[in-house]
């Protein structure tokens, strides 16, 4: 504050040289430098607490702002922690559920094998089955074909040796078995 009247006081000397147009009226300078001084003591002694009290209220609001910088600080430096916390439990539960992923494609793949395996283990028994069934059948044509070529052998052979009425005595004894 004293600095400030002080500078004031060396201003005020070219200030009012300059105003008075480039001379200086000693008779009248200490005149106004009093009246200065009461100007400056009246302004000083009526601005003087409010002055203080605001900057005193300005002080108060920077370290209240400042206080509550740092509390904001504070809070997303903890926030920043948390966020971190979460990053690292969602890449945990990422690896998690990739393991459980591989897992799982793993058990499928088993089961999709075993399931190919039983598939084609009834496809080779139904073609087994298939070949027996195919075999069983030319069997029995073969069978009845070579009854059939038996029979009409000896019928051949028959008729050749046999006489006309042994034949149909025959015949008729052959188609009542049948009949029965």
């Amino acid at each position: 504050m004293k600095r400030l009247f002080l500078l004031i006081t060396l201003l005020s000397f070219p200030l009012s040289a300059f105003a008075a147009g480039g001379e200086l009226d000693w008779r009248t300078f200490g005149w106004r430098v009093a009246m200065f001084i009461v100007f400056a003591a009246l302004l000083y002694l009526l601005t003087a607490k409010r002055i203080k009290a605001m900057l005193i209220k300005r002080t108060e609001d920077i370290k209240a702002a400042l206080a509550e910088a740092e509390l904001a600080k504070q809070e997303a430096v903890e926030k920043v922690k948390q966020y971190e916390e979460k990053m690292k439990q969602l890449e945990k539960e990422l690896e998690e559920m990739k393991v459980n992923a591989k897992k799982v494609a793993e058990t499928e793949r088993a089961n999709m094998i075993a399931d190919a395996k039983k598939h084609v283990e009834q496809m080779k028994q139904f073609a087994i089955n298939m070949i027996e069934s195919e075999t069983e059948r030319a069997i029995q044509d073969l069978h009845r074909e070579a009854v059939e070529l038996a029979a009409s052998q000896a019928e051949q052979k028959l008729v050749k040796e046999i006489s006309g009425s042994t034949a149909a005595k025959i015949l008729d004894e052959y188609v009542k078995r049948i009949g029965e």
